[in-house]
């Protein structure tokens, strides 16, 4: 077995990955993991251009986050450590946390890969490489188990998004921050001024291309217990009317604010 278990590596939060009050985005902790799960997976001799030789190709179906209400902010260094936490045959679950360069904590969570043979175009077993990958059953969460979500029949708001050449990745599908940018933008501006999302949970469904038209519609899912958490599913449809994407999304109102002044001059 590899005895390399954790793979740490620093950012910087750069301008492209804040929000208008210079805030690390959602958008921004999905890349940083997948970079960093890339470069971890280089190490063991994994990742996607290793793979590629023996027409392989790594495909993540699931993601799921937990953010602390202090994040980071433009210009701060962040520490994104990932691990390997469980295996079968189909499926490998990798785990991360994202901490500031002050050990302060603003993310954590896991994502589920499969590996697709590129001459079938079906799932592979992941068996026949497993030797190679060090597994710490150290979970960010209970369980792996995976979440299913209804969308409520009501929809409140429908914003349609046509793919382009920017939203494609090295495969030529569209990636999957797109996804995230489009659910994200679906909310009202004033809404996302004011809160903040406490945790997210994406499923990749099925594969998008250029020129398709995207349609993100979104509802706002019932909740019984704390009438100050708003849950919304945004569902994210082909033009064929088949599912591509789903993004659950939990928001709180905004109870720590930073003067941007006082944050650039400390920095």
């Amino acid at each position: 077995m590899n005895q390399l278990t954790h793979y740490t590596h620093r950012y910087s939060i750069t301008a492209a990955d804040m929000d208008t009050r210079y805030r690390m985005t959602p958008n921004a902790v999905l890349l940083y993991f997948q970079d960093c799960w890339a470069r971890y997976m280089s190490c063991l001799h994994l990742a996607a251009f290793d793979i590629v030789k023996i027409h392989r190709l790594w495909v993540i179906t699931e993601f799921i986050v937990w953010l602390e209400p202090q994040t980071a902010y433009w210009s701060d260094d962040i520490d994104v450590t990932v691990w390997n936490s469980e295996a079968g045959s189909l499926r490998l679950y990798s785990e991360f946390r994202i901490k500031r360069s002050d050990t302060i904590e603003v993310a954590h969570g896991y994502a589920c890969w499969t590996l697709l043979d590129t001459e079938a175009h079906r799932l592979a077993q992941l068996t026949p490489i497993l030797p190679q990958i060090s597994i710490l059953p150290e979970q960010t969460s209970p369980t792996h188990k995976k979440r299913r979500f209804t969308a409520e029949e009501t929809t409140l708001q429908q914003i349609e998004h046509r793919v382009n050449p920017i939203n494609l990745d090295f495969n030529g599908h569209v990636n999957n921050r797109t996804y995230l940018s489009i659910a994200m933008q679906s909310a009202d501006e004033t809404f996302i001024d004011a809160h903040a999302v406490r945790c997210f949970t994406i499923h990749w469904l099925k594969e998008t291309f250029l020129g398709d038209t995207l349609t993100c519609r979104l509802s706002l899912l019932p909740n019984d217990t704390d009438n100050q958490v708003y849950k919304y599913l945004h569902t994210i449809s082909r033009q064929d009317q088949q599912i591509a994407a789903q993004v659950y999304s939990e928001w709180v109102p905004r109870t720590i604010k930073i003067d941007v002044t006082e944050h650039v001059n400390r920095n």
